[in-house]
């Protein structure tokens, strides 16, 4: 007798055996003689499968132990977001500033499931807080982490969006459900082509897809909804302050350049932008349809050839570290302490360099991507028990990390040009509410230089509230 039909999830494959005929969208591979398509159409030739009267193979009957240990009780917008989540058929991403409670909402996800779920978050500091929350709530013993040498898959399992491909081409079917943290990693390029990383979202077969996110990718998101699914549930700062979050005023504080500071940085300004002027690097760009905000690869490309666009190079590294390390910022710095000297506070830097000099000036812990999770997770516990007035960061405090207590950030530089994300989620780090505190976020630019019209280009990522603070000069 011949072999009965037979469909199986494997390296990241959906195949079908021992049958003639097979759905228009799979394709048949002579290596394996089946049929194959991307793993993500399992659930579909499930269905396919049942309706030919095919049995497919049993699922993995590794369940969820529905025991819950997370009391906390979900706000009404918070069960809106999930009902909406599910409404939407288990797909599709959740937009929420930074502060709301996105992690409580994907754990009332999980606890639905009757399967596994695959965690996937950016760094390997928000896995370890990750992995720290799901244990909380769900119990160590069904909670792995697969990073790094540690391959540990459990019933809940956390990983990085570096090693989702490796766990899911694996280990793949058995995920009935994927938590994809700040889901805006997966924007498609700046060309409007997908990511690498969109190919660990194509062969995993979970039907069910969870984005989270504070700022989802206007106009960037082709691949990225096709993958996951739309927005389902969207708020924003604005509509949420004063309620949920905080309310908080934003303020610019312009400084000048000391004087040698200002003739080293036009100094460094004259060579960098008479190269790249003289070059007509952007005329260049537009003739090869690149667009005027694509040269800067063309500049770049010149530095490993020519030696004077390696002086104009270092020329504009120059005159960012000018900047980046201006005496009247740290003035400024010390002025807006002292106008909050009862708040903690959440000092962002621009450089590795700018957060060392905070760092010393002001006698504050600094913690950047190369601090140890451990040092890392002390220092917040520190600022949350109130022993830590103030932290200096680079990136790592950008997104994905509560610090409650911290109600004043100062903006000393960023890492994005001017991009409205990073402003969002810098801001976002000090929206949590608790009682009647007002939140400060100061954005410290050297007048007359780059900075400024960076900061101009980057709006500010939600309106100000009403009534300014009394008594404080805002």
């Amino acid at each position: 007798m011949p072999p009965s039909p037979q469909l199986e999830f494997r390296n990241g494959l959906a195949i079908l055996r021992h049958t003639p005929d097979a759905p228009g969208w799979m394709a048949w591979d002579e290596r394996i003689e089946a049929w194959v398509a991307a793993g993500w159409r399992l659930p579909e030739l499930r269905r396919w499968a049942a309706e030919q009267g095919i049995e497919a193979a049993p699922q993995d009957p590794d369940v969820l132990d529905h025991s819950f240990h997370d009391t906390r009780t979900p706000r009404e917008y918070q069960r809106e977001a999930l009902h909406r989540w599910e409404g939407s058929g288990g797909r599709g991403s959740v937009v929420l500033p930074t502060g709301t409670g996105k992690t409580l909402i994907a754990l009332l996800a999980i606890r639905s499931q009757a399967r596994g779920t695959l965690v996937i978050a950016p760094t390997r500091a928000l896995l370890s807080q990750w992995f720290i929350q799901l244990a909380d709530a769900f119990g160590v013993h069904q909670v792995g982490v697969y990073y790094g040498e540690e391959k540990d898959v459990r019933r809940i399992t956390v990983t990085t969006y570096h090693s989702a491909f490796q766990v899911l081409e694996r280990e793949g079917h058995r995920f009935e459900l994927l938590v994809l943290d700040e889901v805006h990693h997966l924007a498609d390029t700046r060309d409007g082509d997908p990511r690498a990383w969109h190919d660990a979202l194509r062969v995993a077969p979970a039907s069910r897809r969870l984005g989270l996110t504070a700022t989802y990718p206007a106009g960037a998101a082709t691949e990225l909804e096709r993958l996951v699914g739309p927005v389902v549930y969207r708020r924003t700062i604005g509509e949420m302050a004063d309620r949920e979050l905080a309310s908080f005023v934003t303020e610019r504080r312009f400084v000048s350049l000391d004087p040698d500071e200002e003739a080293r940085y036009q100094s460094a300004e004259q060579t960098y932008r008479s190269f790249v002027e003289a070059q007509e690097y952007r005329d260049r760009a537009d003739q090869l349809g690149a667009g005027e905000a694509e040269w800067w690869p063309l500049f770049m490309a010149e530095t490993r050839r020519s030696p004077a666009a390696r002086r104009a190079f270092r020329a504009f590294r120059e005159r960012e570290r000018i900047v980046a390390l201006a005496e009247g910022k740290l003035r400024e710095v010390g002025r807006i302490l002292r106008m909050h000297p009862a708040e903690q506070a959440l000092v962002f830097c621009g450089s590795r360099a700018a957060a060392e000099k905070v760092s010393r000036r002001f006698a504050i812990p600094m913690v950047t991507a190369g601090t140890p999770a451990g040092e890392r997770r002390d220092l917040l516990h520190a600022m949350d028990e109130g022993t830590i007035r103030a932290l200096a960061s680079i990136q790592v405090l950008d997104e994905g990390w509560d610090v409650p207590g911290a109600k004043l950030g100062i903006i000393l530089g960023d890492t994005s040009r001017g991009g409205k994300r990073q402003h969002a989620q810098r801001l976002g780090r000090i929206l949590r509410r608790q009682g009647d505190q007002v939140a400060s976020l100061y954005e410290v630019v050297a007048a007359g230089t780059f900075e400024f019209f960076a900061s101009q280009k980057r709006k500010s990522a939600a309106s100000q509230v009403r009534e300014r603070q009394l008594g404080l000069g805002l």
